[in-house]
């Protein structure tokens, strides 16, 4: 039977660019603070791995030989399309006891996989929403910079003690969201599980290991993986389907992508179980950096030939000034950094005298505050156009004696119009009073 489907779709094309894609995305590290390598196997690697598995069927379903059925009437009789499409949909396996189990998965499943694949990146948004700007761009640097040994590996570093001393108690926020998005990242693990469960009709939740050791029977098909994706199949049309002209007509099938289904899925089973494993050892590891004794496991490095103080000491101190939201960030920081530079960066943390000057001083503080609540009153001047005006404070009221004592006193109470007139006059005309004659001078 031809393939179903025209074969006019430039899938090779597409399939091509997906591959350039996730060629392009495989080399990029992991700089978001709420992101790490086991977030990235589930958004990245599970989401290609899945899309993969979209595009490798939907390229069969149009370029193969998706199924091929014979009529148990007359062998020799090229069956109908229209009851083809019927037996894509409805295929069943039939028991000795005339009990049925349709195969509803074999036309869908290709779409199953797109939409995994979509549930895949959810972490990847929660990530994003939840970023924290400052310190991606602080990874960032030391991810581009952490393979230089010039002035800049001195930058880095001290960029990474200025953040961290200005932010320090400020991350636990941060370790929170990050241990939730890992979680997430595991419960959508489980589901995937038990969703392609319940889409294989209780065969995927131990597929791997009913299936081992992989003995296949090639006969009468009674192997665990030919049970769970049986290459041949029977369709019945009935009156119901309205297409035998009321009569009943049995077809025996050939599902050609089962052979493909039961390694596809095999391959799933046993990546879920891996990411499972790992997902939940890296949620212990994230929760054991509450405990200061793993504290300083975490932060714990070799010790460079020029340093002077003990680097239990150095650890020590450290951890009793940081919280576990400051560990989480210092242990992220510490990727990207040598033994030398690390241990460079504990020791300004750990002096008192350093941290003091990563401080921000209180009357720059001060300054910013008074410059801020002048900047406010001045937006309050210009957007008061149009609103009541604000009743102002009144003078406290005089004393009458302390203002009787001050009209009564004549160097404070100024002289009466005629003096002011006579004054005036004065002041106008200064060069009448003298011989004003150029002849006489």
């Amino acid at each position: 039977m031809p393939s179903l489907g025209g074969g006019n779709m430039d899938i090779r094309s597409i399939l091509g660019s997906i591959v350039n894609f996730a060629k392009s995305k495989a080399a990029h590290t992991a700089t978001a603070p709420c992101d790490g390598f086991v977030l990235k196997m589930h958004y990245r690697w599970t989401f290609f791995i899945f899309l993969a598995g979209f595009f490798s069927v939907w390229y069969n379903w149009y370029h193969r030989d998706i199924i091929t059925c014979v009529s148990h009437f007359n062998a020799d009789t090229q069956v109908r399309l229209d009851y083809i499409n019927i037996c894509l949909s409805y295929p069943f396996i039939e028991y000795d006891d005339y009990t049925r189990r349709y195969l509803l998965y074999y036309r869908w499943i290709h779409w199953v996989f797109l939409l995994l694949a979509g549930i895949y990146y959810i972490p990847r948004k929660v990530s994003k929403n939840v970023d924290n700007p400052k310190l991606r761009k602080l990874i960032e640097d030391l991810y581009q910079n952490s393979s230089r040994y010039d002035q800049i590996e001195n930058q880095i570093v001290e960029h990474s003690v200025r953040y961290i001393a200005f932010n320090l108690k400020t991350h636990n926020g941060l370790y929170y969201k990050f241990l939730f998005i890992n979680i997430l990242a595991l419960l959508i693990d489980i589901f995937t599980l038990y969703f392609l469960d319940f889409v294989l009709q209780g065969y995927f939740l131990k597929y791997g290991f009913n299936a081992y050791p992989f003995e296949r029977d090639p006969r009468k098909f009674t192997d665990y993986m030919s049970v769970m994706f049986p290459p041949f199949a029977t369709c019945e049309l009935e009156r119901a389907n309205q297409l035998t002209a009321m009569r009943e007509e049995k077809l025996g099938c050939h599902l050609t992508f089962m052979e493909l289904y039961e390694k596809v899925f095999l391959l799933i089973w046993l990546w879920l179980i891996i990411l499972m494993t790992v997902s939940i050892m890296y949620i212990i590891f994230i929760l054991l950096l509450g405990f200061p004794f793993f504290r300083k496991y975490v932060l714990r490095m070799s010790k460079p030939v020029h340093s002077q103080q003990n680097v239990n000491t150095i650890i020590n101190a450290v951890s009793k000034i940081c919280k576990v939201g400051d560990i989480y960030v210092i242990y992220r920081v510490k990727q990207h950094l040598s033994h030398a530079r690390f241990y460079e960066l504990l020791h300004k943390l750990s002096n008192p005298d350093h941290m003091k000057a990563y401080m921000p001083n209180p009357i720059d503080l001060h300054n910013e505050k008074a410059k801020a609540l002048a900047k406010n009153s001045y937006d309050n001047l210009r957007n008061r156009k149009g609103q009541p005006h604000q009743q102002q404070p009144q003078d406290p009221p005089i004393n009458p004696e302390y203002l009787q004592h001050l009209l009564s006193n004549s160097d404070v109470v100024p002289r009466g119009p005629q003096h002011k007139n006579q004054q005036d006059i004065q002041q106008r005309t200064p060069l009448l009073n003298k011989n004003t004659s150029i002849l006489i001078e």
